[in-house]
């Protein structure tokens, strides 16, 4: 019995000095890697080892947060020393130090941050995928920071997905119905994954204080960002909704994406005559009817800027003002029916183009200008709204000055 209790403590003693030895191993080879990025030239071959460097720090610490942390200190310090490729080293060895231990949440948190600020949706895609399978692992702490890894890559997709569906909007509609409906599954997914995170949590407090700090962190700011805007996102939910059940709306929106992209190219019939088509279709879509009258205004100040297009210009002039009028009179009350415009910014933008608008009618027709003093208090009226609903518009921050400094 005494030769068998001084086996097990002599093995105790050994693993133990094993782990002390992988420690300084660990910590040996990150200070040389950070000695490297402290100098104040290194040679690129300088830095291409201490980024190997620390990859074998973290053979000897694996899940340890220091590798992690050395190698963002790194990479940092490669792009401020002119190291391009310090960013693609960082992204190689994370992947590599998961490759080894799939529960290495510090570095899975650090690629999902590394993926988000690059807006690659296909990685973060593939990171919420095999976060996934790792949460179906029934163990609690390693389903719950399987979640949060799930919740973090997730969350940190809905941003990106909102921004190319609002680019969507000026080139196909496939493109903008998928991102549309992407956009919305993401967002339902992320409420799904915070509520059971949050239970999780709320069931077992040891769980979220074991977690690692960075990677709650991230999962709690990325979740909440993600779902910020709740008016939004039930917008596009009952958007997609809409387009799925309704065929004429859904052609309707697909013509204005056409009539978008015609109008980015300055094809000016094309485009009014898909945006007159989804009237047609939908007659309630407010946004063909904003961008019919955007149509005739692009157009109206083209031709008047070239000269020689005086009566064209001034009556495609009088029907983008007629029409911004009944556009505002609709979204008044509705709003904008397409989501990813925020209605403030359709309002403020649609009065900015009504000021625009009388303004170059009055520039066109000079002398001739009738109602000066009704129409300058309209002008003044519209533009007032454009800055109350949309402060940061362009075009009426110009218009603003030019009134300032040169009046009406």
């Amino acid at each position: 019995m005494k030769n068998t209790l001084l086996l097990l403590t002599l093995c105790c003693l050994s693993l133990s000095g094993c782990g002390m030895l992988k420690q300084k191993a660990a910590g040996h080879y990150l200070a040389k890697a950070r000695a490297a990025a402290l100098k104040a030239n290194p040679a690129p071959a300088e830095l291409e080892a201490a980024f190997a460097l620390v990859e074998k720090a973290s053979g000897y610490a694996p899940g340890a947060a220091q590798p992690v942390a050395a190698l963002e200190e790194l990479a940092e310090a490669s792009e401020k020393k002119g190291f391009p490729k310090g960013r693609e080293l960082q992204s190689v060895i994370l992947r590599k130090m998961i490759a080894r231990e799939p529960a290495y949440w510090t570095a899975r948190e650090a690629l999902v941050n590394f993926l988000a600020e690059r807006g690659d949706l296909a990685g973060l895609a593939d990171e919420a995928l095999a976060a996934g399978k790792l949460a179906e692992d029934k163990e609690p702490h390693k389903h719950y920071c399987a979640l949060l890894v799930q919740l973090a890559a997730t969350a940190s997709a809905v941003p990106w997905l909102e921004a190319e569906a609002y680019l969507g909007l000026n080139k196909t509609p496939d493109a903008f119905f998928e991102k549309a409906g992407l956009y919305s599954s993401a967002a339902a997914r992320v409420a799904d994954l915070k509520a059971e995170v949050e239970k999780l949590a709320a069931a077992d407090a040891a769980l979220r204080s074991a977690a690692p700090g960075q990677l709650v962190s991230a999962a709690e700011v990325a979740g909440a960002d993600a779902l910020r805007d709740e008016e939004d996102i039930a917008k596009a939910a009952d958007f997609n909704a809409k387009a799925g059940s309704d065929p004429a709306f859904k052609k309707a929106v697909a013509m204005t994406i056409q009539g978008n992209a015609a109008l980015v190219k300055k094809e000016y019939a094309a485009a009014r005559a898909f945006y007159q088509g989804a009237l047609a279709q939908y007659p309630a879509l407010t946004d063909a009817r904003r961008q019919l009258a955007e149509a005739d205004f692009q157009e109206g100040v083209s031709l008047a800027a070239v000269g020689g297009g005086g009566k064209a210009a001034d009556q495609l002039l009088g029907k983008a003002y007629a029409g911004v009028n009944a556009v505002l009179a609709e979204a008044a009350a509705a709003g904008n029916c397409i989501p990813f415009i925020k209605r403030d910014k359709f309002l403020g933008e649609t009065y900015a183009m009504k000021a625009a608008a009388i303004s170059a009618m009055r520039a066109v027709k000079g002398k001739k200008f009738k109602k000066t003093a009704k129409l300058e208090a309209e002008f003044k009226a519209s533009l007032e709204a454009a800055l109350k609903y949309s402060p940061e518009g362009r075009l009426a921050r110009e218009l603003n000055e030019r009134y300032i400094k040169e009046g009406f």
